[in-house]
């Protein structure tokens, strides 16, 4: 079995001055293209095709990581085939009060409850029009209370950027619950198309389901339900709700190796059901070239980290495009399509 790489944190501070800290080291953008260039990005072995978007690798940085937009070029850089800023909302939120952070590294994994804090659309919004050529692979994730906060966010955002995802499914977040109903999901994304001249990209991310027949039933419908309104895709899934005192709120969102097999499985049963319709993007507890394997043979077109980067740090990306490249060499994959089974074994 392979082994899996825990690169040593800054655990000496807590997990947001971490994450802060983080953030201010990717404000100097030469000192990461010099990984970037380690990353195998434009071998076409790796081009991925996502919601009708190509990128250079199938390699995305989950939304949240930065969720005021400041360092996306750095983080671009850093090997990814595209990353997600946000998540962007209308108005500026300052999130659930601390502690809304838990480390959890017996499990590789996070337990959060931040609740959307960032500096809204209007501080926003110039950070994105500054992109430059990194549009073409950025993502932003918006999301609002109601429809018309969503659809502002929308509007200025979708022509600024490579494509949008919708987050419906925020755990931390009050109010996000009433669109997993299908009928008001359905008139959120309508509408979103109603005002999109330019036919943006649009993914949403769903929240996880679990293996019970009715659980599977209801979140198979809302897939549809989002793909058949308009959705080009979906991202599979948000993070896992749990109980946990230590956070102040008394309940958070699990990220991390513990939601890998459960992705896999979730990957595979939307991929069944939208089929060429929409493009399936994998979400929680990817960390090796072997999880992204499995997801692609699975029917993801491409697949999104954020808790591997904490615990492994900024070389992540890059490891992963050349571990991806060594297994499909094994099998003599020439593109991402012949992707298929379960991964070849590497020493």
């Amino acid at each position: 079995m392979y082994k899996r790489l825990v690169r040593p944190a800054l655990f000496s501070f807590d997990e947001e001055q971490s994450h802060a800290l983080s953030e201010y080291a990717l404000r100097v953008p030469w000192v990461w293209r010099s990984l970037g260039l380690q990353s195998k990005i434009g071998d076409p072995r790796l081009v991925a095709q996502v919601a009708g978007v190509s990128f250079p690798s199938p390699i995305g940085l989950a939304a949240g990581y930065d969720k005021n937009c400041r360092v996306l070029k750095s983080l671009v850089d850093l090997g990814f085939g595209f990353v997600c800023g946000g998540t962007v909302t209308l108005a500026e939120r300052s999130g659930n009060p601390p502690r809304r952070m838990v480390r959890m590294p017996e499990a590789l994994a996070l337990l959060n409850s931040l609740g959307f804090p960032g500096q809204g659309l209007e501080r926003i919004e110039p950070r994105i029009a500054r992109l430059g050529r990194y549009r073409s692979r950025t993502f932003v994730s918006i999301s609002g209370s109601i429809e018309d906060e969503i659809a502002a966010c929308f509007r200025h955002l979708a022509p600024l950027v490579a494509g949008i995802e919708l987050n419906i499914s925020s755990p931390n977040t009050v109010g996000l619950r009433l669109f997993h109903d299908p009928a008001r999901l359905r008139t959120l994304v309508e509408s979103l198309r109603k005002v999109d001249n330019l036919r943006t990209p649009l993914l949403v991310k769903l929240p996880p389901w679990s293996n019970d027949a009715e659980g599977r039933r209801s979140s198979l419908a809302l897939a549809e339900t989002a793909v058949s309104a308009g959705a080009d895709g979906l991202v599979i899934a948000n993070t896992i709700p749990m109980e946990d005192s230590r956070l102040k709120v008394g309940n958070g969102g699990l990220s991390g190796l513990p939601l890998l097999e459960n992705t896999v499985r979730m990957t595979a049963e939307v991929a069944a059901l939208v089929g060429k319709d929409a493009s399936v993007v994998s979400c929680g507890g990817v960390s090796t070239a072997e999880d992204v394997w499995r997801m692609l043979a699975s029917g993801a077109s491409a697949v999104q980290l954020y808790t591997a980067m904490v615990y492994e740090g900024p070389a992540l990306p890059s490891r992963l495009n050349r571990g991806l490249l060594e297994l499909m060499d094994y099998v003599g994959a020439r593109t991402l399509s012949d992707i298929s089974g379960p991964p070849p074994y590497r020493n």
